[in-house]
């Protein structure tokens, strides 16, 4: 009686090892719980790609998805052996946000090889036309600016642009929607003085537009930035020099430090880029490609809009 109770005692432990086991496998193994996403980030630390790896990984945890983080600090050789790795590994697919529209390009090309999906968002590559694109059309963004600037001062203003990090698509862009829409246009001239990078980075945008208002005896009229991260720093700059009233300082992104500032009048103008949308249709564009199996290309555009003062409200 005992050995009998002893063999359905251990029948009854083994059951429930299978089925643990099976669930397990259900998590791990198959069907929507068990996709494993690779998210290639060019870098954490700006605002602006940090809340679209966040967005995607939020909106990935409430469809029981795992996602790989992998933050290349702007380095594209890092970014490069995060990729590896990832391919390496076997992920359902990949999302990137690429650190350089060259040197990330072979991202493309080795993941389709290997036959995985891959996305791109909010940046893209010289070889984009190959994949699924989420994101906004960065000549428009720029183009924002511009008509805003027309719209607010007079022909012959003197201008200063703060560029991106040289090489990603946003920066290529948005610097040629400026030089299509502001700077050669024959029927609005402008004074260009200088353009120069400031990496997406405040501190560095401070110091170069303390340069610059030095240099230029405080005679600009307008500071064009990249993005808000820049725009920050020159308000900084602009606002400690007793200027805000002479010269204007306009940004993209619409991140809340500069939604902030717009509020109280310190930044004249920012252009909102969706950062949440971007990562929702990120995550819907991958998804989308594993359930097919195979990849695609084409556009998934997020209209950028203008944000002053008069309808920041809106975005705060």
């Amino acid at each position: 009686m005992k050995r009998i109770c002893k063999i359905g005692l251990i029948m009854a432990v083994l059951m429930a090892v299978i089925t643990i086991g099976a669930a397990a496998k259900g998590q791990g193994g198959g069907g929507a719980a068990q996709t494993t996403i690779g998210l290639l980030v060019k870098n954490r630390s700006d605002t602006f790609p940090r809340v679209i790896s966040e967005t995607i990984v939020a909106e990935a945890k409430t469809k029981g998805i795992n996602v790989i983080v992998s933050d290349a600090e702007m380095d594209v050789n890092k970014q490069l052996q995060q990729a590896e790795d990832m391919i390496t590994q076997k992920v359902s697919g990949i999302i990137m946000i690429a650190v350089d529209t060259d040197g990330s390009a072979p991202i493309v090309d080795k993941a389709i090889a290997a036959g995985i999906p891959i996305v791109e968002c909010n940046t893209t590559t010289n070889n984009v036309e190959k994949v699924v694109y989420v994101g906004s059309d960065d000549v428009d963004a720029a183009k924002i600016q511009a008509d805003y600037i027309k719209s607010k001062l007079k022909p012959g203003i003197r201008v200063v642009q703060m560029l991106g990090a040289m090489g990603q698509s946003s920066q290529v862009d948005r610097s040629k929607g400026i030089d299509m829409y502001l700077k050669n246009d024959p029927s609005f001239k402008v004074e260009y003085l200088a353009e120069q990078t400031a990496n997406w980075k405040t501190d560095v945008a401070m110091a170069l537009a303390e340069n610059w208002l030095a240099s230029y005896n405080n005679n600009i009229d307008v500071i064009i930035c990249q993005n808000d991260e820049m725009a920050i720093g020159a308000s900084q700059a602009v606002v400690a020099k007793g200027l805000k009233d002479k010269v204007m300082v306009l940004g993209i992104d619409a991140i809340p430090g500069a939604l902030q500032l717009v509020q109280k009048g310190e930044l004249d103008a920012t252009v909102f880029q969706d950062a949440v949308g971007q990562g929702k249709g990120g995550l819907e564009a991958i998804l989308d490609l594993i359930s097919k199996g195979r990849q695609e290309n084409g556009r998934r555009m997020i209209p950028f809009k203008l944000v002053t003062r008069e309808n920041v409200a809106d975005f705060l």
